[in-house]
Order: C-alpha cells, then structure tokens, then sequence
C-alpha cells in the first residue's frame, strides 16, 4: 500500500451535549461541553494512519493555540504534515457541535483558515499528491481548490475519493474525476435531485451519477450499511447495529477506512465491510478524533460479528 493523501480541514469542535435539541428561540440547559480537535479532513487523515495507512495531510492551519494542538498531534500520530500551512488572515476552523440524547447531530462549521488554502498550495504539494496511492478530499475547502484537486488527479491517474460534506452540487466535469464518491442519504439526494427515501430510489440515485461519469459510489446509509455502484460492483453491504452515544466522525472514519482497505488491493465490497466495523465502533464513542479506533480493535469487532 502506497501513501495515502488527505486534501482537507482542521476543525476545533465544541461539543455540547444536551437531551434534545432546542427549538427556534428556544433555549435549554445542556448537559456538558467538550472540546475535541476534529474536521473531516482531519478525522480521516487519523483514521487512515491508526488503521495502519501511511499518510500525509494538506491543510491550511490558523497561526494560534488550535493550530499548534493540531500539529502536535498529528506529528504524535505520524502523519506527514509537510503541506500543512500556516495563515495569520483567519483562525484555525471551529464548528459548533450539538449531540442530543439519542446519539444525533447538528453542526455549524466556521471555515476560517480553511478557506485559505488555495490552488497554489496544491501546485506546491503537487509531488507529493501525485506520487499518493489514493488522494481523499471533502468539501470543507473552498470549492474551486476541490475542483482543481479533482482535475490534478485525474490528469496524473491518482485514485480521487470524494466525500461530498458538507452536500453541493457538483458539475459533471468535477464528477468524471471522482473514482469512489461516498455520499450518505441526504448528500446523494442532493447531488443527484433525486429522493433516497427507499432502496430502490438509492439504487436510481446512485445510477444517475455513474451516467455522469462517477466511476463507483459507496453511499452509506447508516446501521443499514452502504450501498455500492459502479466498476467494482452493485449490491448491499451490510451493517452493524450498535447503541450510537455520537455520531461525529462516523462518515470520516468510514471513508479513511474505505481509503485503507482499498488501498491494500481489498475487494470493494470486503473493504465496505471493513469501513463499516470502523464506522459501528466509532459511533460508540465520544469525540471526533478520540472516536477513532485502531486496526486490531476494527478487527476485533469484525472477528466477534463473524469475520
């Protein structure tokens, strides 16, 4: 397995954990706030390196406290920070993050220094883009640097994972590029116009983006598992169900994991299924990247529900 490339944010999420969710105008009393280093770029740069990948971020970093936290800890997980920069025009990202008492989310996320990365900064890692195994990117970023990353791939036969969160539309030029995009329910609806209420309107969905040029779709569905498209295949991977306390991160670990298995030359719907472990365990704790789990632990689980 070569390098694998995380082209995206760092976000410093304030957690807030809270019974239910307030109404408009409403305010209610929480029950306790965190502060976790997350972003999903970040969350599956980790998750790819604590499964046992070999990988490298770019980013862009506020020059304050957050930023420094970040790189400490990723040079504590062995990542490549080597193109992750530096900026005094914006504050490193924080999201505002709210979990209410059945595991769900709401998320605010104030782009800051993210939005500073530019095309430029992705010519100057472009040697190192180009020589990765797989590049991974999100949509945190501002979307002509995505755009542009897309392109880079495809011109120089890099894999490019898409994962299109927060949703956006997404021209067809951008889309030939995409060789896996990993969409949950809502974002498949929203790239495709389409409804995904039922499997079959997820299968009418997913197969009009291939007509778009997408070349595989892994769209995941929650404890149902994910639904895979494309070159590689079509049917159901199934999930695992699990008592969820936060579902932060669950869809970066899937993607870093998916990254990983992929990577190692696993077939599609055996690396779904390993991306699927890591998602169920992550969604049992936590946090965004405290959330993230390691190799022997995903495989663990997955020998305990049956290899």
């Amino acid at each position: 397995m070569g390098r694998i490339t995380v082209v995206g944010s760092f976000v410093t999420d304030m957690v807030a954990t809270m019974p239910r969710f307030p109404e408009a105008g409403e305010t209610i009393l929480g029950e306790r706030l965190r502060v976790y280093p997350g972003g999903k770029g970040a969350n599956q740069c980790v998750a790819v390196r604590r499964l046992g990948g070999d990988a490298a971020m770019v980013g862009m970093l506020g020059k304050d406290e957050n930023g420094e936290k970040f790189l400490s800890l990723f040079r504590e997980e062995g990542i490549d920070v080597s193109h992750v920069y530096r900026t005094e025009e914006e504050p490193t990202s924080v999201a505002q993050v709210q979990i209410d008492g059945r595991g769900r989310n709401r998320i605010c996320v104030i782009p800051g220094a993210n939005y500073c990365l530019t095309v430029q900064h992705l010519q100057d890692a472009r040697a190192a883009i180009c020589a990765s195994s797989m590049v991974i990117a999100q949509m945190e970023l501002r979307p002509e640097v995505t755009e542009a990353l897309a392109r880079l791939c495809a011109e120089n036969g890099v894999p490019f994972m898409l994962n299109p969160a927060p949703a956006a539309p997404l021209s067809d030029e951008v889309l030939r590029c995409v060789s896996y995009l990993t969409p949950n329910e809502t974002e498949l609806a929203l790239i495709s116009g389409l409804p995904t209420d039922t499997d079959a309107q997820v299968e009418k969905a997913c197969d009009s983006l291939l007509a778009r040029g997408v070349r595989n779709i892994v769209a995941t569905l929650g404890s149902r598992g994910a639904y895979v498209a494309g070159e590689a295949g079509r049917g159901m991977a199934e999930g695992f169900r699990v008592e969820a306390v936060d579902t932060v991160a669950a869809g970066d670990s899937f993607n870093g994991a998916l990254a990983v298995a992929l990577s190692e030359g696993k077939p599609v719907f055996e690396a779904v299924r390993f991306a699927n472990a890591m998602g169920a365990l992550t969604v049992q704790k936590r946090g965004a990247i405290p959330s993230l789990h390691t190799r022997s632990e995903v495989e663990a689980f997955l020998r305990a529900h049956g290899g």
